[in-house]
């Protein structure tokens, strides 16, 4: 968020305008649900374990839950909005859910994840962490997670030169024009969108956002000891990207198969190129 138009950092205002708002806000985000969704290694009937980190409103999670109805769910947000929002929104599940507070530069959390631990999901909340920051939560998540787990992201990412910048902000004023337009039947949300500052390519950006460019971060989950990692959607600045562990021991990197690409087959070992320090961000979850 831009520095003129709020606070530095996260604010339980800023919690309850994503609550309200988000559907408007997050370009396509139900395409990007529906990207992580598909790229979780796990049949339908299996039971696992999942933790999702920031995990907001609970869209996401509500997403993962009918997809497999025997996983098991950890949804961790630093925000008390958010967790009562998740409590709320996810109460039909509770058997399989447990929420909980942490705070991603903290690393104590980490430790204390559920084992066997299957998938890990962050949608728009890593970028709060410096580039040291985001290594070593990579490197900490690889040695969690169980051969052939998976951590899976959906982010706002760095552009690499101003023409990129500037076409991620145009890109995202207009989905979020668009969106408003179709979810509330008028501009008065893309207005509020604008008027506080959540187009993170627009403006000064705020020293609480730290996005790194895709390249840097798919380059960090190898250095982490993931085997194979690659982009999967990207628009508007926001990339859904994925690692995942050796099912079997050491391998070489990138040896390992994963979900195809919508529409076509992936292409294991190939990185795509590039075109919140709190749990919760104002890109939006």
């Amino acid at each position: 968020m831009a520095e003129h138009t709020a606070p530095t950092g996260w604010t339980e205002e800023a919690s309850q305008a994503f609550i309200d708002d988000g559907a408007v806000f997050v370009p396509s985000r139900d395409e990007q649900i529906a990207t992580l969704v598909r790229l979780i290694p796990a049949r339908a009937d299996e039971v696992f374990a999942v933790v999702e980190l920031g995990a907001g409103a609970g869209v996401l999670a509500r997403a993962v839950l009918e997809a497999f109805p025997r996983c098991r769910y950890v949804a961790l947000d630093g925000s008390a909005a958010m967790r009562a929002r998740l409590t709320e929104a996810l109460a039909r599940y509770q058997a399989r859910v447990e929420v909980g507070a942490f705070e991603l530069v903290e690393r104590r959390w980490r430790a204390a994840l559920p084992s066997p631990l299957r998938c890990v999901l962050a949608s728009l909340v890593v970028h709060h962490l410096s580039g040291a920051g985001k290594r070593r939560l990579f490197a900490d998540l690889a040695r969690r997670l169980e051969p052939g787990g998976a951590l899976l992201l959906a982010d706002v990412v760095e552009p690499t030169g101003p023409a990129a910048r500037e076409a991620f902000a145009l890109q995202w004023d207009d989905a979020a024009r668009a969106q408003s337009l179709a979810l509330t039947g008028g501009l008065t949300a893309f207005e509020r969108f604008t008027r506080d500052g959540w187009n993170f390519y627009r403006g000064t950006p705020d020293p609480y956002d730290q996005p790194s460019r895709l390249d840097e971060q798919l380059r960090w989950l190898r250095e982490a000891g993931f085997a194979t990692v690659d982009c999967f959607w990207m628009r508007a600045g926001h990339a859904v990207f994925g690692a995942w562990r050796p099912r079997h021991g050491p391998q070489t990197p990138n040896a390992r198969r994963v979900p195809a690409k919508p529409g076509r087959a992936s292409k294991p070992g190939r990185a795509s190129k590039p075109g919140r320090a709190s749990t919760t961000s104002r890109r939006g979850r």
